[in-house]
């Protein structure tokens, strides 16, 4: 049986900043977002594919920064919110600034940040786990097709980790800023057989960013 083969484009993108004027850790926290940054928001509605699913972390950071571009980029798209895109639990330390973390507890961690779990919360590899099943998922279910993601710097991170091939202290390397776009292909064939592509990684759109479509 000869082989073929099916690309599906994800396009991450991180969400626009947080309102945090006391500089907390707020991981799962919901916390609101500051959506005024027009030019960046344009910038990347423009460079997104018309014809795509809609898919978004629950968190009203994501979800509205979800709804911005999708109005910019196609009035009528419909998202869909997967608790599973959520950012990185950070448990007991949700709320607190990192001079109120006990620093013993603090520097146990910061020994092996993919591994170790926050006091409550998650590991960053439990993480990637969460987010690779729903990848894994959804390019069953939407084989072939274009995925726009709108997320968090953790949940984007954990995708380019499943990409890479599983090894968090390398996906911990990436830093993504806010309304910043990440493209990722999923190249599977007929006999269960994927590769990925890792296209870019903190992109605004521009007219070089044409070429990654």
């Amino acid at each position: 049986m000869k082989t073929t083969q099916t690309k599906t484009r994800w396009w991450w993108i991180r969400h626009a900043p947080v309102i945090n004027p006391g500089q907390k850790l707020y991981g799962q926290l919901d916390l609101d977002v500051d959506l005024s940054d027009h030019k960046k928001f344009e910038l990347v509605a423009n460079s997104l594919p018309k014809n795509a699913t809609w898919i978004s972390s629950p968190l009203t950071r994501a979800k509205e920064t979800a709804c911005l571009l999708a109005k910019l980029a196609i009035p009528d798209g419909k998202i869909k919110e997967y608790d599973q895109l959520k950012e990185q639990a950070f448990g007991d330390w949700e709320g607190k600034k990192w001079d109120e973390i006990d620093e013993n507890i603090s520097k146990s961690f910061w020994e092996n940040p993919a591994k170790n779990c926050i006091p409550n919360g998650e590991s960053f590899n439990d993480l990637v786990r969460r987010v690779s099943k729903t990848i894994d998922e959804l390019n069953n279910q939407y084989s072939g097709k274009d995925i726009i993601a709108v997320a968090h710097m953790g949940t984007i991170r954990a995708a380019l980790t499943h990409a890479i091939g599983g090894d968090g202290h390398a996906g911990l390397l990436f830093q993504l800023k806010p309304i910043s776009l990440t493209r990722i292909d999923a190249i599977h064939d007929n006999n269960n057989n994927i590769w990925w592509k890792i296209s870019g990684v903190n992109l605004y759109g521009s007219r070089e960013f044409g070429e990654l479509a």
